[in-house]
């Protein structure tokens, strides 16, 4: 009986134009939804601003809420807004908030804002604290304060990348590798893009979907430096 129902709804769905569109919006889902990510990289700014207007709430209500503030910083950092990621890091801050999280993410807008030495100082002590904080992330923050204040061919730059590459996830490697390409290290970034390109081959297929994204640019990327 279910195979007789799964045949007429099947039958309905390709005999209209309703119905096709329905099916391909389907496929195109599960595509999305299995190889690319898209529209979750689309819907990621539309949820970042509601959590932004929750916790700016919360701060508002309660002024020594330091973990509203530390998250706050966070995303107002993922949305490109360096002095508003500041000024709610460096609150939390002044309220005694010393985390290695709260460190990385301070370190992370000042370099963003052109304080090179003070966020690198950041960066360092939070990696101290908590040498695992942001699974690889400070460093690609170190890696582009360095290529600002460094020559790209420095010794200085080479040792970032080694100590980030001890770190596999493909997109940490994928956007080191993008930072050392546009600042002409082609073969630092030849090896950061084949890193991330082997290493995803190591990824559970079920968590594959949110690194796809990464092992693409990683291909392109690589493509671009050779």
């Amino acid at each position: 009986m279910k195979s007789i129902g799964l045949y007429f709804v099947l039958s309905w769905l390709m005999g209209s134009s309703v119905g096709r569109l329905l099916l391909l919006a389907a496929a195109l889902w599960y595509l999305d939804n299995r190889y690319l990510g898209l529209l979750s990289a689309l819907w990621a700014p539309v949820r970042r601003a509601q959590r932004i207007a929750s916790l700016r709430q919360s701060v508002e209500q309660n002024p020594s809420d330091i973990r509203a503030m530390v998250e706050l910083g966070e995303h107002y950092l993922q949305s490109g807004k360096y002095t508003v990621a500041a000024e709610y890091l460096e609150r939390a801050m002044d309220r005694g908030e010393d985390s290695a999280r709260a460190l990385f993410l301070q370190g992370a807008a000042w370099v963003k804002l052109g304080r090179h030495a003070e966020g690198r100082a950041k960066l360092r002590e939070a990696l101290e604290k908590q040498p695992q904080v942001g699974y690889g992330e400070p460093y690609i923050y170190l890696l582009e304060e360095a290529l600002v204040t460094w020559s790209p061919t420095s010794p200085e730059i080479d040792a970032l990348v080694r100590e980030l590459s001890h770190f596999e996830s493909v997109g940490i490697l994928t956007r080191a590798g993008r930072l050392c390409a546009a600042a002409g290290r082609k073969d630092l970034a030849q090896t950061l893009f084949g890193e991330a390109i082997h290493n995803y081959g190591f990824i559970p297929k079920k968590m594959r979907g949110r690194e796809r994204r990464w092992l693409i640019w990683a291909r392109l990327g690589l493509m671009q430096v050779k």
